[in-house]
């Protein structure tokens, strides 16, 4: 089996870390590839972002014929319903795998994300998925996805936040930006509560699924679009 991991940003510093971590979410026989962008954001935290790297996503999908299942490695989901558009290949978002997800893992669940739009846009991804009431906190910390590694006091701030949400009524919590992956493991060692790490999770169900053989389904909502129609330079 292949999965692609796009990482949606136009840098590599992520591409070498994210390999080594997949490889031990998988089982060995799973080939794992793992790109970013050559064009778009350096990070993907606000709508434009999406949308500056929404075209380099969908050129990479359509020339990644030879796969079995598609990540696109961001919390925030760019270009994932235009993707299902475009390709037959299975494609999973971090996002919107991980709240639905949480939802089968206790009533009601937080998410802790980066920046203070973030409240927002996860309110927005849930009542899309149809989990709003499920979802009893959302937050951003106020670090930006570039400082991650850098800030020494990230750890007590996701921990004192996922008590926040504990409080709340959150009986699962998910780290709302995969560039977090790094901090799941000692904060599940601290909180008595499943910590969602988006990308660990996003990989290996797409794995599943694509060793189940199902992917999205090409007669309602997602249609492939009609070469006639498009414009190429």
């Amino acid at each position: 089996m292949r999965i692609l991991v796009i990482n949606p940003v136009a840098t590599e510093m992520w591409n070498v870390k994210d390999k080594e971590y997949l490889k031990g979410i998988v089982s060995k026989e799973t080939e794992i590839k793992v790109v970013s962008l050559k064009k778009g954001p350096k990070s993907i935290e606000t709508f434009f972002d999406e949308a500056y790297a929404a075209p380099e996503i969908l050129r990479i999908i359509e020339k990644s014929k030879n796969f079995d299942a598609i990540v696109i490695n961001c919390f925030g989901d760019p270009a994932l319903f235009a993707a299902r558009d475009m390709t037959d290949i299975l494609v999973l978002g971090a996002g919107e795998t991980s709240m639905t997800i949480a939802s089968l893992l206790g009533e009601k669940f937080g998410v802790i994300s980066v920046l203070r739009n973030s409240k927002a846009q996860i309110e927005m991804a849930a009542r899309r998925i149809g989990i709003s009431e499920r979802l009893a906190y959302a937050t951003g910390i106020k670090v930006p996805v570039l400082n991650l590694e850098k800030e020494n006091e990230i750890m007590e701030i996701l921990i004192d936040e996922a008590k926040k949400a504990i409080d709340k009524g959150a009986e699962v919590i998910i780290l709302g930006c995969t560039g977090m992956f790094f901090l799941a493991k000692d904060i599940q060692k601290k909180l008595d509560v499943p910590i969602i790490e988006p990308a660990s999770l996003t990989l290996k169900l797409a794995e599943a699924l694509a060793e189940l053989r199902l992917k999205h389904s090409k007669i309602g909502l997602y249609m492939t679009p009609d070469p006639k129609k498009l414009i190429i330079e």
